[in-house]
């Protein structure tokens, strides 16, 4: 082989590498919990809804998220080199659409009509969410530099009131019980360690702190369930938890 012909299949593999390369960028774990949160605002949205079928605001929720969720999957890359993260990232691109479309459908049902049954689409939701986290936990593997544990503790905080949210619009048993009562304190053990380290900060300290009051005022909520129910003051302060953790992921 001549040197202008070495040359030149050295430049053509480099080309077609940059093409692969910008075709099947790599998938971010950061972007991937960023739509799990997003699906667990769906998730609690319809628990709202089955709770009251009147609530504008929580079906004004559930558009919000649903748009915010489907530009973020539309963002993920349609190809991944690794045939195992492939074959999750399909069925994430595959559901969503069929998941979308009912959410469309129980969005806009009128508030006169009878509420429907959402078992099935709770069913594809939470099917959908397993998929992003083995589609998160594979790409954390080979993506480095991505501190995501605010951002965790945010998606912890959702699927505590999520949970609570579940059990009062069915029946909760006293297994499910405990288990949102530990959930509850795994999220208080991360709180102390954020105020602790975070406590000399000149940004994240405010954020962590408006968190932590926002928690203490409904943390006790969890032990008094469901002798005491107050879904509303949960879903409230809840919001207000995962927002200001989502800004001290920003900041750091």
């Amino acid at each position: 082989m001549t040197l202008r012909a070495a040359t030149y299949m050295a430049l053509s593999l480099l080309l077609v590498t940059g093409a692969r390369a910008s075709v099947t960028p790599d998938i971010s774990p950061e972007a991937i919990i960023q739509q799990e949160i997003s699906l667990n605002e769906l998730l609690i949205s319809i628990h709202r809804l089955q709770l009251d079928f009147l609530d504008k605001d929580a079906r004004q929720a559930l558009q919000s998220s649903q748009q915010t969720l489907n530009t973020g999957i539309k963002s993920l890359p349609t190809q991944a080199q690794d045939p195992e993260t492939q074959e999750l990232l399909t069925k994430v691109l595959l559901m969503w659409p069929v998941v979308s479309k009912h959410l469309s459908w129980l969005s806009t049902i009128p508030t006169d009509s009878e509420p429907p049954a959402t078992t099935p689409l709770l069913y594809a939701l939470e099917k959908m969410e397993r998929q992003l986290l083995l589609l998160r936990n594979k790409t954390s593997d080979v993506t480095k530099g991505h501190p995501l544990r605010y951002l965790e503790q945010a998606l912890l905080m959702q699927g505590i009131t999520r949970d609570y949210l579940g059990m009062l619009a069915a029946d909760s048993s006293s297994t499910r019980r405990e288990e949102l009562k530990a959930q509850a304190e795994r999220f208080d053990r991360h709180m102390a360690i954020f105020r602790q380290e975070l406590n000399g900060h000149p940004n994240a300290r405010q954020p962590v702190r408006q968190a932590l009051a926002a928690w203490s005022f409904i943390h006790s909520r969890f032990e008094v369930f469901p002798e005491q129910q107050t879904p509303e003051l949960i879903v409230r302060y809840s919001h207000n938890i995962v927002s200001k953790l989502a800004s001290v992921h920003q900041m750091l």
